[in-house]
């Protein structure tokens, strides 16, 4: 992942509604071998402690230490497979304690062996597993073909309709160590997903004695993974402990134990990192880790991670004015999207031209930078002549975290003549208003670094009569044929062809403003090194240390 550093304003890009840069729109490389970024301009502040993710090499030591890792909220359970439930939190924790069939190499995006050894597609929707021999389960059993096939089950039971389970008919136990796996889609990234942490491998029996699935849900002591669960107390912490049975022996884990504290404030946060009370301070505002960049005392991690922020226009059988497709090229017109952009990512990125992002083997610019040039003329010639030349009243619903973005944007609709009233919600009020489809506009994103059979989701035929996250979009068959024609070419070169059209033919209609890559900004103490990822850009708190 490409990390862009490029404001030199900080906070007080905020201020800066109607200015057309905000520093320049330059990039820099990775910068020198240890991570420290190079200076790129003399514009351009760096700080030698402003790293991006996945740069480090792996720790080879282990010591008694215990490491604290500060998320920013409690997750209702650890175990996908056994509720359903899949939030950030479990996601991080379950990438600890469960191992998955495969690893992704999340810097050069190649599939690796875990517990599968190898695997061969018998069809395009049939893949057998050989798995390891030697694999160790909480315990004492090995790893065996029942195992994949009982958490496969799960998935099915319990996470019918999210990524862990849709795409999921089944599987079967071949016989000496192999496990098909059958499919009831065709996607060449499907072996990607599966290293996804909600498709961690469990038994039936460590389920069983735990007390069933509800019970495992809160106490997982279960799977085969780089640590285990050792302790959750409720309000406070959970804790992990160093699997010293962990099947493979180049994994050194340096901490012993990882402690991880739930802090919401991400001033509290910052905090507990320069105080010494802990060592991670995952997620901030992008905004608030910049302030950071220079401060010595800490570390500055930030870095993309496959989801592009997008304003969405209401086009559901709820619409009002943004059915029409003149209002929305207005909006698009009126928006700055270069000031929208170095206020949502905190002067780190800038405004994007895809729907995927431009680090993407699948990027195209299908914008230019003079299409996403302001012209509130031509915004008010469109709303005139869409019937709304004395104004107009919409409404957006956004989350906490963007709300600075959210006043650039009413500032910019307001010249244009547009009232923009801005919803403010947590996310569960975020979730159900999105989802009743009652509002004109709304800012959210989606994880397109690759092709997964869930992604460009807000264009699959089901959102038409149901609402998905973001509400009903619009969608036609021909958007959907071109949708699956891309997801399923087996050529890259071809794929990303077919990503052009399908993005050409989505720009004609503008069901959506692209705004800009959206971040993941951490402080760690000043000695912590490995930052690394999983999917999404959830943090690996298996690979730090010292």
């Amino acid at each position: 992942m490409k990390l862009r550093r490029m404001v030199a304003l900080g906070l007080t890009v905020v201020t800066a509604f109607t200015m057309s840069a905000c520093g320049g729109n330059n990039s820099g490389s990775n910068g020198s071998s240890d991570g420290a970024p190079e200076n790129v301009g003399s514009e351009i502040q760096t700080g030698d402690n402003l790293f991006d993710a996945n740069i480090d090499p792996d720790n080879t030591k282990k010591t008694d230490e215990t490491i604290v890792v500060q998320l920013n909220s409690e997750p209702s359970g650890l175990w996908a497979g056994g509720t359903g439930k899949q939030e950030n939190e479990t996601a991080i924790i379950d990438g600890a304690i469960f191992d998955t069939l495969v690893h992704m190499d999340r810097k050069t995006g190649d599939v690796l062996p875990a517990l599968a050894t190898e695997w061969e597609w018998i069809d395009p929707t049939h893949c057998q597993f050989t798995l390891r021999d030697d694999v160790l389960m909480t315990d004492g059993t090995l790893l065996e073909p029942a195992d994949v096939v009982y958490s496969v089950g799960a998935w099915l039971e319990y996470s019918p309709n999210t990524d862990t389970g849709k795409f999921l008919v089944g599987a079967t136990d071949d016989g000496d160590g192999k496990v098909t796996i059958e499919f009831n889609t065709t996607a060449p990234d499907l072996l990607n997903m599966l290293s996804w942490s909600n498709f961690g491998i469990v038994s039936e029996d460590e389920v069983n004695a735990l007390g069933g699935n509800v019970a495992a849900d809160k106490k997982p002591l279960m799977g085969s993974g780089k640590y285990r669960f050792k302790e959750w107390i409720d309000g406070q912490y959970i804790l992990l402990e160093r699997n010293d049975d962990y099947w493979d022996d180049s994994y050194a884990g340096y901490f012993k134990e990882i402690k991880l504290v739930f802090i919401q404030d991400p001033a509290a946060q910052a905090m507990g990192i320069l105080s010494g009370d802990a060592q991670i301070a995952y997620n901030m505002p992008v905004s608030m880790a910049a302030t950071y960049v220079g401060n010595e005392n800490v570390n500055v991690i930030v870095h993309e991670f496959g989801q592009n922020s997008r304003v969405w226009y209401n086009m559901g059988p709820k619409a009002g004015a943004t059915k029409d497709l003149k209002v929305r090229q207005a909006i698009d017109k009126a928006l700055n999207f270069d000031a929208i952009a170095q206020v949502g990512t905190g002067g780190f990125g800038k405004e994007v031209h895809s729907y995927f992002p431009d680090n993407s083997k699948y990027y195209n610019e299908i914008f230019t930078t003079e299409e996403r040039a302001v012209d509130i003329e031509g915004a008010k010639k469109l709303l005139e002549e869409a019937g709304y030349g004395d104004g107009l009243d919409l409404t957006l619903v956004g989350m906490q975290d963007q709300e600075a973005v959210f006043t650039v944007m009413q500032e910019n609709l307001s010249q244009a003549g547009i009232n923009l009233k801005v919803d403010i919600l947590d996310t569960p009020a975020f979730v159900g208003a999105a989802n009743s489809g009652d509002y004109d506009l709304i800012h959210v994103g989606d994880f397109v670094d690759a092709r997964y059979p869930a992604i460009c989701v807000f264009f699959k035929q089901s959102c038409i009569d149901t609402f998905c996250i973001g509400g009903a979009k619009w969608t036609t068959p021909e958007i959907e044929e071109a949708l699956n024609k891309f997801i399923e070419e087996p050529d890259e070169a071809k794929a990303k062809e077919e990503a052009k059209e399908f993005e050409e033919m989505l720009k004609e209609q503008m069901p959506y403003s692209n705004t800009f890559p959206e971040m993941h900004a951490n402080l760690t103490a000043k000695d912590i090194k490995g930052y690394k990822t999983i999917e999404r850009g959830y943090i690996d708190i298996t690979s730090l240390y010292k």
